[in-house]
């Protein structure tokens, strides 16, 4: 039977703007990473973008590591994200 580990982390935007700097992308015009309504929903806008380009970039290294992706929840200042990977047996 499979057994599963789980990670929960947390992407401020000033993380991917750091990541989008490193890379050497442009800031873009529009300059937020992400929009959030005063009701909390939060969405992207304008993809592809050099943020959202710096966002796949953090995501893919995770994946890189054997992590799957699960789950995303988007708050005002950051992206939450839930990843799962298969435990090693012990």
């Amino acid at each position: 039977m499979k057994k599963w580990e789980y990670e929960i982390a947390s992407y401020s935007i000033e993380q991917v703007i750091t990541v989008r700097e490193q890379m050497g992308l442009p800031s873009g015009a529009e300059g937020q990473v992400m929009f959030c309504t005063d009701k909390g929903a939060c969405f992207f806008d304008n993809i592809p973008n050099p943020n959202t380009k710096a966002i796949q970039h953090l995501l893919n290294q995770r994946g890189a590591e054997g992590w799957k992706l699960s789950g995303v929840t988007l708050r005002t200042d950051e992206m939450l994200c839930f990843w799962m990977r298969e435990a090693q047996s012990s």
